[in-house]
């Protein structure tokens, strides 16, 4: 079909001779190919990094690694240990990757990994020609080549599309825009060729693709439809039934086989919006409700003389039928509607889903700079459609469904753009389009002109030297700006330029070469894919950028928390090692997080964590430390802290006059200021590797459950400053550990030895007491077992201590005689039950695949398979269902903005429901059993946490029923 545009050439002007259409409509084109090139080199630089800038894509990596094998992956073993997840949610990126892969390792030989670096900048280089191609069905090859020309340097487009950022986003706008196009195409044709059903044929391809690419994948599905809904109303206001029923012919009957087509496809766990689809196919029937009744309202007495009449009946109707939906979904309808938001504290911390300012988007949409040019042009360019619009309503034109696209694109984007800057990529596809028909409607006012081809052609020059610097000077700033970052990755870390610092590169390099590939590993959550990746330790992590949400709070609580307060089960996790990262040097650090991981452990409350900052630097020039007083400067201002402790000598000071409600840590490299409350915090104390106590033996107890194995240090500082700077520390786990010894001498007891000290058992005859820092986790029923070694022969081995047990917030000493032989090695060692064993692969529910971590809701019954691997044979191995329960107290309401709010977090397990005692083999174990969990399984535990701190204070974050293997286990507390 004929757009309206270049009907309009022919009415208006002297024709365009046949050479200048022909270089034009040839001539575009190819340049947009031009630009896509351009588009891919630009995006293409950060492939030279030796693994990724977005810590993301290597969870992105590992699930494209088994898409290649699988197709579509179902288990993923190292997030949520010790159970594993399914593999849920945007499962067709994987399954794209990999065929990208298959293909260009069939033709050109590339690697996995090597195709994987390929993959986003390759999206990037489509986008440019995707919106060409938009660009050209909505106006014109002018406004297609302009709309390429800014997408091709957009830096909001760019985010998302370089090399190494492998997320769902770029797939989704690649294959979304492919399938507009052929959907243009499709309804452009009047008549039915091969043109017409080919273009339907692909639309019907691409639809369930740009579906399973991308979690947010609702937005093309809701743009689709939003366009169907409008179209349809407003050709029936306007009294042209005609147009109606064709559109509903062609328009919205291939969109309801789109919508069914992806719901089939969903079936194959490839879309991971299946239930969004359910309720779009809904919302589909009622615009087909809706669309009969303006059809064939007549019949049923409805009055459609006038447009005030079918306005009326359709408001009516609207009406009717949203009461209708939110009488069925509920609240649940605006779950459909919405996107993410700050509904949780969680939320609340992640700074790409706070509200946007000007000064953030800016940047996004700029030639060069923050100017924000191409948003303004775009903003132009939306009124140019809108007035458009507005003519080809009160002409009757029937194509107005392609402005009415781009608005409901353009307004749907921007509204998600204003209420998260992380939407900005999405925002560029509509944006750069809209761009493009602004200055593409310069270009044909120019050739609609009446005056001659030489007075044209000036007005052509003067257009292009207007606009040619664009692309030229926002490719050569964006390309600028990619190497530059790849410059400055490769001078502070040129052993791997990437996401992954020096530090953490040694460390994760130790842990893959020092510990068993079962164990599981904790740091806060932004670096658990680091962790996970199979390019670096490849071992399980607590909690990372997508999983363990609800295991954020109690992590946060025990990192900012200090004594009783934070201590949690981390043996429930099985965590074997602790990792911190307090580098003031380096920005991916905690030094800059730590308010988000104090307010959401507990220690702070919302007003503090947006107005304190928890860490700053001072350099060595601006302390003064005089008459036992210790200055320090900031510009012209000088503070004292409320407290120093000068960690190069051991030196104490406390403030004096007023001072700022900060603890500042001498070290050899500067001075760390720390936030009063989370200063002498767990995790600062072992960030810092601090041996000072708020109170007698915290020191002690905390280091004897947590022993330093490995210290990583800042390369860049060190290479450039010639100064060790600690930047990540491995610490080992240990759920109970001897911090102190005494020894009865003469009736008294004698301390021997402590965690910081050390100190030797005396050989001979003695009674002793062991006082045993228990964390998180009681001692039940357990045995105290003494070994001496000589070498690593054992000579000796006997159980000193029957029945123990101990609470872990009411720790005793215990008590015990002894003859300790002569021995170069003893060891303490408590045997209790404990869980053992990591599952390893897909877990189903009665031959169904399921979440490992939510088997069975209560009161329901099943028949459980999995696999699960330990680290040796163990005999009477019970294999439970443990329930767990995450939750936060909120003592001033759960009003998360109100400036008071703090939380309280809590892990609890509420139980374990027993399916079958069994013994297992070192390695994989296929085991299977029957299961019930009684219907009131978690109320019971509920009532009685609401009955303690008040139902309208408790927010419930999460339960979990998981696989969980007990036996007895034997914990080495003590070793010298």
């Amino acid at each position: 079909m004929k757009t309206d545009v270049k009907e309009k050439r022919k009415k208006k002007g002297p024709g365009l001779s046949k050479a200048y259409v022909y270089a034009r409509d040839c001539g575009l084109p190819l340049v947009a190919l031009i630009f896509a090139y351009i588009g891919f080199k630009i995006r293409d630089v950060t492939a030279a990094y030796k693994t990724f800038l977005d810590p993301d894509t290597f969870f992105h990596y590992e699930m494209y690694r088994q898409a290649i094998s699988h197709w579509i992956p179902k288990y993923y073993a190292y997030a949520y240990p010790p159970a594993g997840i399914k593999a849920e949610g945007y499962l067709g990126l994987y399954t794209m990757q990999a065929l990208f892969y298959k293909v260009t390792h069939a033709l050109f030989g590339t690697s996995v990994l090597g195709a994987f670096k390929l993959w986003p900048p390759f999206v990037g280089a489509m986008i440019v020609i995707a919106v060409y191609l938009i660009g050209w069905k909505l106006h014109s090859n002018w406004a297609g080549f302009w709309g390429a020309a800014m997408v091709m340097f957009s830096t909001a487009n760019i985010t998302k599309t370089y090399s190494g950022n492998n997320r769902g986003e770029g797939p989704f706008m690649m294959f979304f825009l492919f399938a507009v196009f052929f959907l243009l195409v499709y309804i452009d044709e009047k008549k039915w060729n091969w043109k017409k059903i080919s273009s339907a044929i692909l639309f019907l391809i691409l639809s369930p693709i740009y579906m399973g690419v991308w979690n947010g994948s609702e937005l093309g599905v809701m743009v689709l439809l939003t366009l169907g809904g409008l179209y349809a109303i407003g050709v029936f206001i306007a009294g042209r039934i005609a147009q109606l029923k064709r559109f509903t012919k062609e328009y919205l009957s291939i969109l309801g086989v789109s919508i069914l087509l992806g719901l089939a496809v969903s079936w194959t766990r490839f879309i991971g919006i299946g239930n969004f689809l359910v309720f779009a196919f809904e919302v589909y029937l009622a615009l087909l409700v809706l669309v009969a009744l303006m059809l064939y309202g007549r019949r049923l007495g409805l009055k459609y003389s006038d447009k005030l009449h079918r306005l009326g009946t359709v408001s009516a109707v609207l009406v009717i039928g949203f009461l209708a939906f939110y009488g069925y979904f509920g609240r649940d309808l605006f779950k459909f509607l919405g996107q993410a938001t700050q509904s949780s504290p969680l939320y609340q911390t992640v700074a790409e889903l706070a509200k946007t300012s000007w000064s953030q988007i800016a940047p996004y949409f700029s030639i060069r700079g923050s100017d924000g040019l191409v948003f303004f042009i775009a903003l132009a360019g939306f009124f140019l459609v809108l007035f458009k619009l507005t003519k080809k309503l009160k002409s009757g034109a029937y194509d107005w469904y392609k402005e009415t696209f781009i608005i409901v694109y353009y307004l749907a984007t921007i509204y998600l753009l204003l209420n998260a800057i992380r939407f900005s990529f999405q925002a560029s596809g509509p944006i750069t389009i809209l761009a493009g028909i602004l200055i593409g409607e310069a270009f044909v006012l120019v050739e609609r002109m009446k005056e001659s081809a030489g007075t044209k052609a000036l007005y052509a020059i003067f257009l292009t030297l207007l606009f040619i610097p664009m692309p030229y000077v926002g490719a050569s700033y964006a390309m600028t700006q990619q190497e530059n970052s790849m410059a400055y990755y490769r001078f502070i870390n040129p052993k791997m330029p990437g996401s992954v610092p020096e530090s953490w590169m040694d460390a994760l390099s130790w842990i893959a070469n020092h510990s068993s590939p079962y164990d599981t590993v904790m740091s806060w959550w932004d670096y658990g894919y680091w962790e996970e990746s199979s390019l670096l330790s490849h071992r399980r992590a607590v909690s990372d950028g997508g999983h363990g949400y609800d295991r954020r709070y109690i992590i946060a609580r025990f990192f900012s928390r200090t004594n009783e307060k934070a201590e949690v089960d981390l043996e429930a996790w099985e965590d074997k090692y602790v990792i911190t990262f307090l580098d003031p040097f380096d920005r991916q650090s905690d030094f800059g997080k730590f308010g988000a991981i104090a307010y959401l452990g507990g220690a702070i409350n919302y007003g503090e964590y947006r107005s304190n900052a928890m860490f700053g630097y001072v350099q060595s020039n601006q302390m003064t430390v005089k008459n036992n007083t210790v200055l320090v400067k900031f510009g012209n201002a000088v503070y004292e802290p409320y407290l120093t402790i000068d960690l190069t000598n051991g030196k104490v000071y406390h403030g004096k006059r007023a001072v700022i409600p900060y603890v500042l840590y001498i070290t050899s490299y500067g001075g760390i200021l720390a936030y009063k409350k989370i200063a002498f915090s767990d995790y600062v104390r072992l960030a810092l590797a601090l041996p000072f106590s708020l109170n007698q033996w915290d020191a002690q107890k905390l280091f004897a459950n947590f022993k330093l194995v490995y210290t990583a240090y800042n390369g860049y500082i060190e290479r450039n400053y010639g100064v060790k700077v600690p930047s990540v520390r491995v610490y080992e786990f240990r759920p109970f550990g001897v911090y102190r010894i005494d020894v009865l001498e003469n009736k008294t007891w004698v301390s021997i030895y402590s965690t910081l000290s050390g100190g030797k058992l005396p050989t001979g005859e003695h009674e002793f007491r062991l006082w045993i820092s228990a964390f998180g986790r009681d001692i039940k029923d357990g045995k105290l077992v003494f070994e001496a070694y000589n070498g690593t022969k054992l000579i000796e081995s006997k159980v000193v201590v029957e029945n123990l047990n101990m609470n872990y917030l009411n720790e005793t000493p215990v008590i015990l005689k002894l003859n300790v032989p002569r021995a170069t090695k003893y060891r303490f060692i408590l045997i209790q039950k404990g869980p053992v064993g990591v599952t390893n692969g897909p877990v189903y529910v009665n031959g169904k695949l399921a979440r490992p971590s939510e088997l069975l809701k209560p009161g329901e019954s099943g028949t459980i398979k999995l696999t699960e691997a330990f680290d040796k044979a163990y005999k009477n191995v019970q294999f439970t269902l443990r329930g767990v329960l995450y939750y936060y107290v909120a003592p001033n309401g759960t009003d998360i903005y109100k400036k008071g709010f703090y939380l309280e977090p809590h892990m609890e397990i509420v139980g374990y429901v027993p399916v079958k005692t069994l013994s297992v083999k070192k390695g994989d174990n296929i085991i299977e059993g029957k299961a019930s969990l009684p219907a009131d399984f978690f109320n019971r535990y509920l009532e009685e946490i609401y009955k303690k701190y008040g139902r309208n204070k408790v927010v419930i974050v999460s339960e979990r029923v998981e696989p969980i293997f007990l036996t007895e286990k034997a914990y080495i507390i003590w070793e010298g």
